[in-house]
Formats: structure tokens, C-alpha cells, sequence
């Protein structure tokens, strides 16, 4: 038996996701991938971790926040779409970095150093575009709206995928299925590939302002 969408789930968020808009918490993911993926040495696990951080966020926005722009008259299905069409290039470049960093140089068919100018690129015009959807989506939600949004982001990035899967649904039941299926998939190759864990710190990340806050 599959679980219930994220977005059905009951389960208590942490006090701070209750409180602060999506485009906060959105925000602190962003700059956890980047805090990876811009070490100019970074080692293969870590550049793993960003590639983890990264894809998991794109899953959760294609299974949270992008279902959503279509729910008002307007410019949001133009918006989804266009971040749908750049995360997919991201997701494609991701794969050539994993190839990358597993050995598999023919297979990513460009430089390492190639590779990540095109990441680095691409994410400057898919951060854009994100960030212009989360407005509009914000825009068309109260208070309470934005609340539950925050936090079944946050739920699904618990059990989200650490690989980037571009041929993955983007619609329709079958988006929910896949979704838990790679999230599952992934963590078990994760641990054959000794790397387990690379997508199991956002919990902490999010957590970390709010424990920073109490502290203060």
C-alpha cells in the first residue's frame, strides 16, 4: 500500500515552517544546494550531496508547488510550465555530473568542467523562473494557505528522491507513485554506492534557524 500524497498528511511540522511563507523555506533549501555545489573543491561525496539536495527539491516543487499554479485563472500554468521545461535541463546536466563522478566519462560526453558551467547556468535561469512562480502561487493564497503549502513542502522533502529522475511524471496519480518509488529506490542505491545519507540532512538544514532562533 502506497502513502497518502504529502499533501493529504496530518503530520506536525516544526514550529518555524508553520510561520514563515514558502518563499522562506524555499529559500533556505537554495542555499543549502548551493553550499555544496559552488566548492570549487569539493569532493566526489559531497558534489553527491548537492546533486541529492538539488534533486530533491526539484521533485518536491514538481510535487508540491507546481500542481498548485494551475488551481487560478492567470499566468501560472505559463510559469509551471517553463519551470517544468528548466528543471528538466538541470536534471539532464545532473546525470552528466553523476556520470562524472562515477567514472563514466564517454557516457557524460562533455568535461567535468563543462558539466558545471552548464549547471551553474542553467540554475540562474531556473532560480528565476522558481522564484517568479512561488510569488504568483503565494499571491493567489491567505495566510493559511501559505502556511500548509510551507509545510507539505517540508513533509515531502523528508522522503524525497536524491537522484535526479527527468523522465519522471509530472502529472497525474502516476507523479505521487513515482515520486515514493524513487525517494525509496534512491536511498537503497545510495547505500550500495556508499553514500548513504546524502539526502537525509534537509530535516536539520530547515530545522536549523528555528533552533537558532530558540537559542538566542
Amino acid at each position: 500500500m502506497y502513502p497518502m500524497p504529502v499533501d493529504q498528511q496530518v503530520d506536525q511540522e516544526p514550529e518555524q515552517f508553520t510561520e514563515r511563507p514558502l518563499t522562506a523555506v524555499i529559500g533556505t533549501t537554495r542555499d543549502a544546494v548551493h553550499e555544496v555545489l559552488d566548492r570549487p573543491e569539493a569532493d566526489a561525496l559531497t558534489r553527491h550531496k548537492g546533486i541529492a539536495r538539488l534533486s530533491g527539491h526539484l521533485a518536491v516543487m514538481g510535487r508540491t508547488v507546481y500542481p498548485r499554479a494551475g488551481h487560478w485563472p492567470g499566468i501560472g500554468v505559463q510559469l509551471k510550465v517553463e519551470c517544468l521545461r528548466q528543471a528538466r535541463e538541470v536534471q539532464w546536466t545532473m546525470r552528466a555530473l553523476e556520470c562524472h563522478l562515477s567514472g563514466c566519462t564517454s557516457a557524460a560526453g562533455r568535461p567535468v568542467r563543462a558539466v558545471g558551467a552548464t549547471l551553474s547556468r542553467q540554475l540562474d535561469g531556473y532560480w528565476a523562473a522558481e522564484r517568479e512562480l512561488v510569488r504568483w502561487v503565494e499571491a493567489q493564497l491567505d495566510t493559511a494557505g501559505q502556511e500548509r503549502l510551507a509545510g507539505a513542502y517540508w513533509r515531502a522533502l523528508r522522503q524525497a528522491p536524491t537522484r535526479p529522475h527527468p523522465r519522471c511524471p509530472r502529472s497525474g496519480p502516476l507523479r505521487h507513485m513515482a515520486f515514493w518509488w524513487h525517494g525509496q529506490w534512491d536511498r537503497l542505491l545510495d547505500g550500495v554506492d556508499s553514500r548513504a545519507g546524502v539526502g537525509r540532512d534537509f530535516a536539520a538544514i530547515l530545522a536549523g534557524p528555528a533552533a537558532a532562533g530558540k537559542q538566542s
